[in-house]
């Protein structure tokens, strides 16, 4: 079973790094730990080793220097550690995160996974504070969710109240979101009055939505002004989320 090691270089740096993947015929991984020790993150770190971990043991193939795979909403990638920072040894392969998750611009990657396991942390929590049980599915920014066409990007900002259905599965393509006016007369079942759109954009315009894209198929939330309320699968009544809307994609 794949070990993990915990190290400061000299400049007190944390770095944390695998031993056991060569048994699997794979480079050994490793990554820089920008959070002080005892943060909530660290659980997430090791979650996210371990997924690794299962993915090698579940298919044939081998991460390789400059191939990328994408983790919840981020892309990450894995590059050489040629100048040794990591400790581990010249053959290691660093784990490196996309810089700007939310952006159009081609991506860019940074040392380390902080970022991406400060948006992982936000969409736990909001699972966590909610009493949301099962499995939440992390939809990607390319993931599409059906839309009623009052609801686009230059909208979805302001338009209020708006609810958001999960209504299906996710699949390789579709996230299982139907985002949508709370207007009865608006008729949602009529195919001229929907639309596609990735939720990258719709993220974008309305930050609130982001922490709740995660949570399993049957939940609604309803987008009031300044909080929401959530729906647990077949109930009449919702609770209100405790936290208010996140209102920035910006995140230290």
């Amino acid at each position: 079973m794949m070990q993990l090691h915990f190290r400061k270089d000299e400049q007190h740096v944390r770095w944390v790094y695998t031993d056991g993947l060569r048994m699997l015929g794979q480079r050994e991984l490793a990554t820089q730990i920008s959070w002080p020790e005892h943060d909530p993150r660290e659980k997430l770190l090791i979650d996210l080793l371990r997924f690794l971990e299962d993915y090698l043991r579940s298919q044939p193939r081998r991460i390789l220097p400059g191939q990328t795979l994408r983790y919840g909403w981020t892309m990450l990638r894995f590059v050489n550690d040629e100048y040794q920072l990591s400790g581990a040894g010249a053959d290691t392969l660093l784990i490196e995160e996309e810089k700007h998750a939310f952006t159009h611009d081609d991506p860019s990657y940074g040392m380390g996974v902080a970022h991406t396991l400060t948006l992982l942390q936000l969409q736990h929590e909001v699972m966590r504070r909610n009493h949301i049980t099962g499995l939440g599915d992390h939809p990607s920014p390319a993931h599409i969710a059906l839309t009623c066409a009052r609801v686009n990007p230059e909208t979805i900002a302001h338009l209020r109240p708006i609810m958001a259905h999960r209504a299906w599965e996710p699949t390789a393509r579709e996230s299982g979101w139907f985002i949508g006016c709370c207007d009865h007369d608006h008729n949602h079942d009529d195919p001229a009055e929907l639309a596609t759109i990735h939720l990258r954009h719709l993220v974008e315009s309305f930050p609130g939505l982001f922490p709740y894209i995660t949570m399993p198929v049957g939940y609604q939330i309803f987008f009031e002004e300044h909080q929401a309320v959530i729906f647990h699968p077949g109930e009449q009544y919702g609770q209100v989320d405790p936290e208010g809307l996140l209102t920035s994609l910006s995140f230290s």
